[in-house]
């Protein structure tokens, strides 16, 4: 499937997500004037593309299988991976420009809208933050208000290009490169949406961006006075977590799925991801929770 990048088609998602975007103040509280969105049941957090789908994809079939109400936050526009950028714009990497970086967020969110779609997600179940790879870390770090730019798009703000970012579509306006903008804005969604549980990737998770994705919950979570329980994943790396963990054995039907997904990101990233459902698809998803009391 080619990546839905025209002007036409980012109207009609614009138009979809407009019904559902609810309008709501600086703190992150709902507007008077707009019905309360029904409480979620299941909120995951995912750095990039493709992480909700390593991490959750057995979580969200049953879900949905159940009927509860299930979202997904991609917190990344995946826009720092310069190998990723030349493969698709035939470039050495040496002669890629900021927009060909752009495009990569492109395709990175209509993969997403195509794989979640093939777990039962809707467009409207899916929330782009839009905040920048590779420089996610130095968001969190920068004291002040001064925002980072990132050195690929050399943007310093939140965008979209399938879908529009969360804080435009919210607030009319994209958000700075800022940790107060990337806390706050998680802290309005999980504020408004309520959800029973949290899944994001874990600290020990040694992809930065995974790392900072985790702090970035942990510090919206206390700032929203949220209860409940946080389900760490773990993407990369090989020091495993501390405590009890809870795994999720696949079943075959479920492994199928989560194997035809991930080969679903790898296909428009080959050869850079020609290993990803290999590497990935485990008969097993395990989390390692932590209860907010």
């Amino acid at each position: 499937m080619k990546p839905c990048t025209t002007i036409l088609a980012g109207l009609l998602v614009w138009a979809s997500l407009a019904t559902v975007a609810m309008p709501q103040s600086r703190d992150g509280k709902a507007s008077a004037a707009e019905p309360q969105p029904t409480p979620l049941d299941i909120l995951i957090v995912a750095p990039h593309s493709d992480d909700e789908a390593i991490g959750c994809t057995a979580v969200i079939l049953r879900a949905i299988k159940a009927g509860k109400r299930v979202e997904v936050v991609v917190v990344t526009n995946g826009d720092g991976f310069p190998k990723a950028a030349a493969a698709i714009t035939r470039k050495p990497q040496d002669q890629l420009v900021p927009e060909d970086f752009i495009k990569l967020t492109g395709i990175r969110q209509q993969h997403t809208l195509t794989a979640m779609k093939q777990l039962g997600l809707k467009t409207e179940d899916l929330v782009f933050l839009g905040y920048p790879d590779a420089g996610l870390g130095q968001v969190y770090a920068a004291e002040g208000s001064a925002p980072f730019r990132q050195k690929f798009t050399q943007k310093n703000e939140t965008y979209g290009v399938v879908v529009p970012d969360y804080h435009t579509q919210v607030h009319g306006r994209p958000a700075p490169y800022t940790r107060a903008a990337v806390v706050g804005d998680m802290t309005e969604i999980i504020r408004a949406r309520q959800p029973k549980e949290i899944y994001v990737t874990n600290e020990v998770d040694s992809h930065g961006e995974h790392r900072v994705s985790f702090w970035v919950v942990r510090d919206a979570v206390q700032n929203a006075g949220w209860r409940g329980t946080i389900f760490t994943y773990l993407v990369h790396g090989h020091t495993l977590p501390k405590g009890p963990e809870r795994r999720l054995r696949l079943t075959a039907e479920e492994f199928e799925k989560k194997k035809a997904v991930i080969e679903e990101y790898a296909r428009h990233m080959s050869p850079i991801h020609d290993k990803l459902a290999e590497k990935f698809t485990k008969p097993e998803e395990v989390f390692w929770p932590i209860r907010i009391e």
